[in-house]
């Protein structure tokens, strides 16, 4: 696709306006439709009190409200902040005073999340008056704030995280080195809006001037009903969505040319039994603070190098550095910094922003190194060190000795806190059969044929599920609470 990309797509004022923009179970909107209705609801907000610079918060589902109202807000230079819908009302306060929002749009289904009054409550669906319309911008600057999204809190607390406009349209345009947007392309949007895997379909979805698909739910049904309904060409999903599909022996539609694989660890046999199923899987790496994916290992590429997560994308570069900052060599496992376009304003704390370097580049806390081709390795987080006895232990490399044992299909390994050893290594797991018994002293002499003696778990509590966000993080923090001696 010839690209013209100006920030001014995310005012609907570069697409085709006949084009279709959005198309849902109950409608379809061109863009000329779409911004009308954006522009009424510009309107409608101006009269409930939002003004530029406001960040407002949004809490509602995947739908077209949500949608209308991210760009609606634009048109007022106001600043949406997308809340994770499943969190608690606690949470969903904490992250509302974090963020300053002067308002909050909810969708009437998730009313009852929102029982405080100290904020301007503006209710989904919006009753607007169709004889009036906003006149609407005609220019925006790229290095505008555009969104603030929560990253999905799998470590500690979630943190706030501010991209702009040439965040998001750099974002989109590296994309396309490896998605190759055509005219006829349709994303599916297969994630929550309010991560930034589900936002950046949004957002690419307007640069390139494609339709955005959206189903009726997330659920694997619904889904899989989009793509045989609605014949999307490109898709986005996350290991445990993949799983669901796989395990339903649920095939993709056959227009479909590129399904990304992120948010974290994925089975490789899980992406084999997808890839045998005819999914075109490419396995992507990157974070809300980078604004969506940074590198790609096509499909191709997983049979060679399956424990990768690719390459990084032109307009982005991957470094290793050590302790002391410097640029480590390949193989080396060192700390992941990434240099690229997209990268974030910074984080709503400041304290938080200062603890990175983002002008040019954003220290990722992953651990990795690249190989003498230029693929990344992760190999766990910074803070997924375990200090035991004076050792350190890397809890990816015991999840992966853990994994080796043919009864065990989940692990998570983590710290306890210990009077004789400071921390000592302690693991949940999984069994593929709740009716087969493993004992400790079972797995300990299993893991001793790969792992020094200091490394092995000194505990280990067999669970029928381990926490996990929505995007199939698995939340140590509360196996680290639940523990806790």
């Amino acid at each position: 696709m010839m690209m013209n990309i100006s920030p001014e797509c995310f005012l609907l004022l570069k697409q085709n306006p006949s084009a279709k923009a959005v198309i849902s179970s109950k409608n379809i909107h061109t863009f000329a439709e779409l911004r009308q209705k954006v522009l009424r609801i510009s309107q409608f907000l101006v009269d409930n009190g939002i003004k530029s610079n406001d960040r407002v918060a949004i809490l509602s589902h995947n739908n077209i409200d949500f949608v209308s109202v991210v760009l609606a807000l634009w048109q007022l230079s106001a600043i949406p902040v997308p809340i994770i819908t499943k969190q608690t009302e606690t949470e969903i306060k904490e992250q509302l005073n974090s963020a300053n929002c002067k308002a909050v749009i909810v969708q009437k289904e998730l009313r009852d999340k929102i029982n405080f009054n100290e904020i301007n409550i503006i209710e989904i669906p919006l009753y607007i008056n169709f004889d009036v319309t906003f006149s609407g911008r005609k220019e925006l600057r790229l290095e505008d704030p555009a969104v603030i999204i929560f990253t999905s809190g799998s470590e500690n607390k979630s943190k706030g995280v501010i991209l702009s406009f040439g965040s998001l349209c750099n974002s989109a345009i590296n994309s396309n080195h490896l998605l190759r947007y055509t005219h006829s392309d349709r994303w599916l949007a297969s994630l929550p809006f309010y991560h930034i895997g589900g936002f950046s379909i949004i957002t690419r979805s307007l640069v390139f001037g494609i339709p955005l698909i959206i189903p009726d739910s997330l659920t694997s049904k619904n889904i899989s009903g989009g793509l045989s309904d609605n014949q999307p060409t490109l898709i986005s999903l996350v290991a445990a969505q993949l799983k669901q599909l796989v395990e339903e022996k649920i095939e993709p539609n056959p227009e479909l040319k590129n399904c990304l694989l992120g948010g974290g660890f994925s089975n490789n046999e899980l992406i084999k039994s997808a890839i045998e199923l005819g999914w075109p899987i490419n396995k992507v790496y990157g974070s809300t603070e980078t604004s969506s994916f940074i590198t790609a290992l096509l499909s191709d590429e997983f049979i060679i190098k399956p424990n990768s997560v690719g390459r990084a994308l032109p307009s982005n570069k991957i470094i290793i550095t050590g302790e002391d900052q410097t640029e480590n060599k390949p193989f080396e496992i060192g700390e992941v910094v990434v240099r690229s376009n997209s990268l974030m304003l910074g984080y709503i704390s400041e304290l938080e922003t200062r603890n990175f370097s983002i002008k040019e580049d954003y220290h990722t806390g992953d651990l990795g190194y690249l190989d003498e081709d230029g693929y990344l390795f992760i190999e766990g987080r910074k803070n997924d060190l375990i200090s035991t006895g004076g050792e350190n232990v890397n809890a990816k490399e015991v999840e992966n000795a853990l994994l080796q044992h043919p009864s065990i299909s989940e692990a998570a390994v983590f710290p306890i806190e210990d009077e004789k050893w400071g921390e000592i290594v302690a693991a949940s797991i999984v069994l593929k059969d709740s009716s087969i018994e493993v004992s400790y002293e079972d797995l300990k002499s299993f893991l001793q044929t790969n792992l020094a003696g200091f490394k092995i778990p000194k505990k280990i509590f067999i669970e029928k599920n381990l926490p996990k966000t929505e995007l199939g993080k698995v939340e140590k923090d509360k196996l680290m609470k639940r523990y806790k001696l």
